[in-house]
């Protein structure tokens, strides 16, 4: 919920000291005629309901006058956020699922690398709200598990039921990205980006990891690389990730490299590729809303009506 003009509230103190000030007026009352009978006396000592409710009609017309204000306002609530194509961000998540991933924990006793990835990329792909966004896995071969969509529901789906054995073992990064930059081909978008995450070194397919970077960097595609490097009992084991060909195919493109050990540095490391992309296209706007003044300023024209009808009717003050 947000407000079209809000500037329509400055009203509101105006409104405020002009009913104060009505309320403390002095006010001259009327000759009361004093019965001599004492029956009569004591009846008229009682209030009635037309007394006791003489306040209700200026109650009704201050709080209509106060809805036309917020009428003003025109409070609304955003329906859909409109981007651009040439100012969105298309991002394919490449997820390393050879049996590495799915049988090494992250700690003794502590899940493995890839229900951690799971959960982190979930979370990630929640932050892309507004953005389409694609799944590639990969072991000796790649498998495009979701095209671009702006479906998050799907995509969390997709990444909820990530898992090795798809394809044959192995670890063929090149071909992961070449496949990510194929659902990227036919894009519109300003920032397309892919974000890659593997635990080893390229040892399959027909693809080198360096030439699909330099096809990204052709075609202006973002690649930001992470590498999952911890191993039981929590020690980085050296050598599994090449890190220093991970770095330069994330350099090459514009992008960085991440050496993520831990579930939480992996969680900020994707948390941070959201925000640098995020921060190069601005922020979303909302362009289709559902406007309430209509309905506010129905409710006061009523209150206002209720108020002229009591007034002259039950509650009106002279016979």
């Amino acid at each position: 919920m947000n407000f079209a003009t809000p500037l329509a509230f400055a009203l509101l103190p105006l409104l405020a000291a002009i009913a104060l000030a009505s309320v403390l007026r002095p006010r001259r009352h009327a000759a009361l005629a004093v019965a001599e009978d004492g029956v009569a006396r004591a009846a008229a000592a009682v209030p009635s309901w037309r007394i006791r409710l003489r306040w209700l009609p200026t109650l009704l017309r201050w709080t209509a006058i106060a809805l036309l204000i917020f009428a003003l306002a025109r409070p609304r609530q955003g329906l859909a956020v409109t981007l651009l194509p040439e100012e969105g961000i298309d991002v394919v998540v490449t997820v390393d699922a050879s049996s590495s991933m799915s049988s090494t924990p992250t700690s003794p006793g502590g899940p493995f690398r890839l229900n951690v990835a799971r959960d982190v990329v979930g979370d990630f792909v929640e932050t892309l709200d507004g953005d389409r966004v694609g799944i590639v896995i990969f072991q000796s071969r790649a498998l495009a598990l979701s095209p671009l969509t702006h479906d998050l529901r799907a995509i969390q789906d997709r990444v909820e039921s990530l898992r090795s054995g798809l394809v044959e073992d192995g670890t063929a990064i090149g071909l992961g990205v070449t496949e990510a930059l194929t659902l990227l081909e036919e894009s519109p978008a300003r920032n397309r980006v892919v974000v890659l995450l593997t635990d080893g070194q390229n040892n399959a397919g027909d693809v080198d990891p360096m030439t699909a970077a330099r096809v990204a960097e052709a075609t202006g595609v973002r690649l930001y690389t992470i590498g999952f490097t911890q191993g039981p009992g929590g020690l980085q084991q050296p050598g599994i990730v090449d890190a220093q060909g991970l770095t330069r195919m994330a350099e090459l493109t514009g992008g960085h490299f991440f050496d993520a050990r831990t579930q939480t540095e992996l969680a900020e490391a994707y948390a941070e590729i959201g925000e640098l992309e995020r921060s190069r296209v601005g922020e979303r706007q909302f362009t289709r809303f559902r406007e309430f003044a209509p309905i506010v300023a129905a409710a006061a024209l009523a209150l206002l009506v209720l108020d002229g009808t009591l007034r002259g009717t039950w509650l009106r003050r002279y016979p």
